[in-house]
């Protein structure tokens, strides 16, 4: 995972604290989390765009294509999950919902029963002419899935449903893998680093460079040090 105290540490040397001002705990925390959901937008665009190569016949293939080496990055902030029930056929979205893969009324995780993929929609004037229609009216066999603030599924007679999705990063344990519910943040106490309140980026360590220039970015404007926002312009350009 990428390091909380390694991203600190290096900019802090980048803003020149003698010059432009100390860049405090409090204010590195306030901004880690943005830097790190703005880097996991970016790792999706960059799988989007590496199948896009991919369909050009760009890609590098086998143990060098783009396309792989993005997806093992994505690959891990996919759950697995039973959707939670509201009422009927209606179910809550997972609170760490990032992007859904995937959505089946049957195949609970782990026991090897047979999976009915729905259909996923995210419109609802063609929900409604689906329902409305005697050809393409949704079965058990052939389910939909209405995708908006909840997720309904119909037919209206199923009450249980799985959900395969990316999660919202959230940390990691100082230097462990053991994944926490906190904001990544770094830790002092009476100005010495303390490991047990740091947690560290829920993203691959292969994105620090990424993690630092969004940091950059973001406090070179509320230290109005322009070196530091072009730095960070300059390393997000080069990736």
């Amino acid at each position: 995972m990428a390091s909380i105290f390694n991203v600190y540490n290096a900019l802090k040397s980048l803003s020149n604290k003698e010059q432009k001002g100390f860049i405090t705990p409090a204010v590195f925390n306030t901004f880690a989390p943005i830097a790190q959901v703005n880097v996991y937008n970016e790792m999706f665009e960059d799988f989007t765009t590496a199948k896009q190569q991919s369909r050009a016949n760009l890609d590098s293939g086998r143990d060098r294509s783009k396309r792989k080496l993005v997806a093992e990055d994505v690959s891990i902030y996919i759950n697995d999950v039973a959707l939670e029930q509201l009422d009927g056929n209606l179910f809550q979205k997972p609170e760490d919902l990032g992007k859904v893969i995937s959505i089946r009324t049957e195949g609970e995780p782990g026991t090897g029963d047979s999976r009915s993929m729905c259909e996923m929609l995210y419109n609802v004037e063609r929900m409604n002419a689906i329902l409305g229609s005697n050809l393409s009216t949704p079965t058990d066999a052939f389910p939909v899935a209405m995708i908006s603030k909840d997720i309904e599924i119909f037919p209206d007679t199923i009450t249980e449903a799985y959900i395969t999705y990316y999660a919202l990063p959230t940390s990691y344990e100082y230097g462990t893998s053991n994944v926490t519910s906190s904001k990544p943040q770094i830790g002092f106490t009476n100005d010495n680093f303390d490991p047990a309140g740091t947690r560290d980026f829920m993203i691959p360590k292969e994105y620090e460079a990424e993690l630092l220039a969004e940091m950059c970015k973001m406090l070179g404007v509320r230290l109005r040090d322009v070196n530091l926002q072009q730095f960070g312009t300059r390393e997000e350009a080069s990736e």
